[in-house]
């Protein structure tokens, strides 16, 4: 039957078929007998390469499609087995190895016909890179386009990252990492890390043997509760651990060296655990001793791993953890630990202080200077600490050093009358002074030179609050420290406009250049944690120091304060630019090294941060 309808099918094909009279085709020399011979083989090749009939009767075989006959059947049809695939397909999916079209030893790579045959130097894929970013439509979609960058071809992404750190930086740190962090479950490629959940109790040690590389010196560990201003963004947290390893890199830090860590032990956000997209546990928080001793498992864990000299950098704990965790961990015997958001933001800010009084007109005394600080969170007790610290090195007695410093909670003015509702952090900065809930007013009565927002309250240095400043101050200085941008307290257009032009000025998201007068244009500070935790890092590991301690963090700051010359004051900067960060970090990180081991130059400590960062610069990206 299929070999008659076949034959059938072919009476029709070399029968004259009706054509247009325009068409081209002279009738008389088609041979229907050729025409019929070709489709024949071009059907009974087409059958061929979908079926192999082994051991079947061929001949009873129609060159169309198999006898659907019982009768007619032979043994069961099976699949050719397919030859082993060659290594090119998994060098496409290696990050490390593989860079676009750039990529070496094709051949040995089996990479043959799996790319497009033009050979490039590196230069054309970090341009055709920088192409492809120059398309993306805002801030977020430029992070996506780095993240799959990053996961497909490192090469490329950390020798664009420290080419064009100051461009990169605001997109893969703050402020667009908070952006990423609140849609991480939308994110396709996501960065890669390690995650640990309460689930994986018991078992962290195999997750870490999961990790490809064996050099890591730093993990980047957060539990997400308490990311930026934007408070518990669960897993998605992990977003601000891969941040913070890429300033790391882009710092001279190896990116081998890096490990991001995810803790997950639920989430208290609702709206996360309602969202179908949401990447981690679907369960409220664990606040049970469980959560210490899956800490206690991740630190071991990583020691092992890695090694006991493995750094442990702690990063956007909720209050009730942070302190403590660190305290835990730092009086743990050899391990290498800090928390960035206590003492990274510390010394930043003290650095502005420093560099402020220096950019006063008249001149200025840093132990002369009140400061208040509104918020009195991780970030601000932190910089309090170090403030104080900063006065007692220079022969204030202690005790006079914390009437300097003053806090603003959410409640109002930190003092003694409250002592009973205030934490452990808080009490050593309680004052004796009335209570107090408005800022206006407690500047009005407390006469500070210096006032540090970082408390994620929106709009709180209002117009009333600024002119207090500036009433009392020839040059206020006034840090707006919150981020994203939308949590600062106020802008550096407020800040200059509400001070006619007198505000020394910083913030924790850069603002754009403001054009106070026809004759005068600014360009703020900005008051970036990169320029502390990486050439902490840096020193730590050169140096080999099995602490990180406060003194190291004010050496960083007095260093970076040192580096802000007269061309920066005269914009009203008092930071180093962006793109000045990695010499930065060379040049500090020695300075700490020397306080680590004074007996060593500041020469040699420099050369031998550089040597490190060149002999592990494994991308060639420097």
């Amino acid at each position: 039957r299929d070999v008659r309808r076949t034959d059938a099918r072919a009476s029709r094909a070399s029968a004259p078929a009706p054509r247009d009279d325009d068409e081209d085709v002279d009738a008389s020399t088609f041979d229907a007998s050729t025409f019929d011979a070709s489709r024949r083989a071009l059907l009974a090749l087409a059958a061929s390469t979908t079926t192999v009939m082994v051991g079947a009767d061929v001949a009873r075989a129609s060159p169309v499609r198999a006898s659907m006959r019982m009768a007619d059947r032979g043994p069961v049809a099976r699949a050719a087995p397919r030859p082993p695939c060659g290594p090119g397909y998994a060098t496409l999916r290696d990050a490390g190895t593989y860079r676009g079209l750039a990529t070496v030893d094709r051949e040995g790579r089996g990479l043959r016909g799996l790319l497009p045959p033009n050979v490039v130097e590196d230069d054309v894929e970090v341009r055709r890179a920088r192409e492809a970013l120059g398309q993306c439509d805002g801030a977020f979609e430029s992070y996506k386009q780095l993240v799959a960058l990053q996961t497909t071809d490192e090469r490329t992404f950390y020798k664009l990252l420290r080419s064009d750190t100051e461009r990169l930086l605001p997109l893969l740190y703050t402020p667009t990492v908070g952006e990423a962090c609140l849609r991480f479950g939308t994110l396709i490629q996501r960065p890669m890390g390690v995650w640990v959940s309460s689930d994986d109790a018991g078992n962290v040690r195999e997750l870490m043997r999961n990790w490809p590389r064996d050099d890591v010196k730093i993990a980047v560990i957060t539990d997400g509760e308490r990311i930026l201003g934007l408070g518990d963004q669960g897993a998605n947290g992990m977003g601000i651990s891969a941040g913070k390893s890429m300033v790391y890199a882009a710092c001279g830090v190896p990116p081998s060296a890096l490990l991001p860590i995810q803790i997950d032990t639920g989430t208290n956000n609702k709206t996360l655990l309602d969202d179908p997209l949401y990447i981690g546990l679907k369960r409220e928080r664990d606040r049970s001793q469980a959560y210490d001793a899956l800490l206690d498992e991740v630190v071991v864990s990583i020691r092992e791993r890695f090694g006991p000299n493995t750094i442990i950098h702690w990063e956007d704990f909720a209050p009730r953890n942070a302190f403590r965790v660190l305290k835990k961990y730092y009086s743990a015997p050899d391990v290498v630990t800090y928390n960035d958001d206590i003492q990274g933001t510390a010394a930043v800010t003290v650095s502005g202080i420093l560099a402020s009084v220096r950019a006063l007109e008249r001149g200025g005394d840093v132990t002369q200077q009140r400061v208040l600080f509104f918020g009195a969170g991780q970030a601000n007790i932190g910089a309090a600490e170090l403030f104080v610290l900063a006065l007692t090195k220079r022969g204030v007695a202690e005790a006079d050093a914390r009437k300097r410093v003053w806090l603003f909670d959410s409640k109002g003015l930190v003092v003694r009358s409250r002592a009973s509702q205030l934490s452990d952090d808080k009490l050593p900065f309680a004052q004796d002074a009335r209570e107090e809930t408005d800022l206006a007013s407690a500047i009005e009565s407390i006469k500070p030179t210096v006032l540090v927002g970082a408390a994620a309250v929106p709009g709180a240095f209002t117009q009333k609050v600024v002119k207090s400043m500036s009433k009392l101050n020839d040059q206020p200085i006034i840090f707006a420290l919150s981020n994203p941008t939308s949590k600062a307290e106020c802008t550096a257009e407020q800040a200059y406009a509400w001070s006619n032009g007198r505000a020394i000025f910083a913030s924790g998201t850069r603002f754009p250049p403001v054009r106070f007068s026809a004759e005068k244009t600014f360009a703020p500070g900005f008051a970036n944690n990169a320029f502390i935790f990486p050439p902490i890092a840096l020193a730590t590991i050169v140096s080999g120091a099995k602490q990180v301690t406060p003194d190291m963090f004010l050496t960083a700051a007095e260093a970076l304060a040192e580096s802000v010359d007269a061309n920066l004051f005269a914009v009203g900067a008092v930071y180093p630019p962006v793109d000045r960060i990695a010499s930065s970090a060379v040049a500090v990180a020695a300075r700490v090294a020397r306080a680590v081991d004074p007996s060593i130059d500041l020469d040699t400590w420099r050369a031998r941060v550089q040597d490190y960062i060149a002999s592990n610069d494994l991308f060639d990206s420097l």
